[in-house]
């Protein structure tokens, strides 16, 4: 857990209008096209007629527009790594992001539901990661490993809202106990919500807001100034809108 605060901007989530899009990392350039088709095909049963040219596939699935591009040289200007720094579940992914000498920027565009192009982009993702010679995805504000993104991006199969991998949450100890947020939020039209100097253990605090963020995202539920929320019904936890704490903007926080 990282003891330094971090201030997350409004374009944590890298997108433009209607474009999400990331970085999936590789050991080297040798991009094995067929193998991603098959990928895709076999376990999201997603086919196109589409040819790569150039190093570049697009493609459309479901209304939106997929396009890949391969760069045979790493993300510039240590950016994957110190990206991969933010990842509190990796230990010294940093160094092993450094290892990567080609990515493929891949972005999902033309959205008409927030979750369905979230849930594209994961499946592509996926396909990817799931190449011999993949490293890991940098999604800003992070990265993260392939076993942990492929993992979560398979339980979609079953029906479930992949959030550890669609919403980012970032933690921080302060004098006063454990502060958390999330980044991503706002790509499916919700804030950002904290979680400011809880005396609850980390793991219980992170899986606090990946619930939350879940009930949220899945209900399209809004947390009003005020209110309350709780899991069960004696569990009453006061919720406030005001300026962020570690993210710029308005947030939503909730007394954990």
């Amino acid at each position: 857990m990282s003891e330094a605060k971090n201030n997350v901007n409004e374009a944590d989530e890298k997108k433009e209008g209607n474009v999400l899009a990331g970085f999936v990392l590789f050991k080297d350039a040798n991009m094995d096209w067929t193998r991603f088709r098959k990928n895709l095909a076999d376990d999201w049963d997603i086919t196109f007629e589409d040819e790569v040219k150039e190093g570049a596939l697009v493609f459309k699935n479901e209304g939106m527009v997929v396009a890949l591009s391969l760069m045979p040289n790493p993300v510039p200007d240590n950016e994957a790594e110190n990206a991969a720094k933010n990842n509190i579940l990796w230990k010294d992914g940093d160094k092993e992001v450094a290892k990567h000498g080609a990515h493929i920027m891949l972005a999902v565009m033309n959205k008409f539901d927030a979750i369905d192009q979230a849930l594209l982009f994961a499946k592509v993702a996926c396909s990817l990661l799931k190449l011999d010679n993949a490293i890991a995805i940098y999604k800003n504000p992070t990265c993260y490993e392939k076993k942990f993104y492929v993992d979560f991006a398979m339980s979609i199969k079953e029906g479930e809202l992949p959030m550890p991998i669609l919403i980012y949450t970032g933690m921080y100890l302060a004098k006063t106990g454990i502060c958390a947020f999330t980044s991503g939020m706002r790509f499916f039209g919700k804030e950002e919500i904290e979680v400011v100097d809880s005396q609850k253990q980390p793991g219980e605090v992170i899986s606090f807001l990946l619930s939350i963020t879940e009930y949220v995202v899945s209900e399209n539920a809004e947390l009003k100034d005020g209110e309350t929320i709780g899991f069960t019904e004696d569990e009453k936890l006061p919720i406030t809108v005001s300026d962020g704490v570690s993210v710029q903007g308005t947030t939503v926080k909730i007394g954990f």
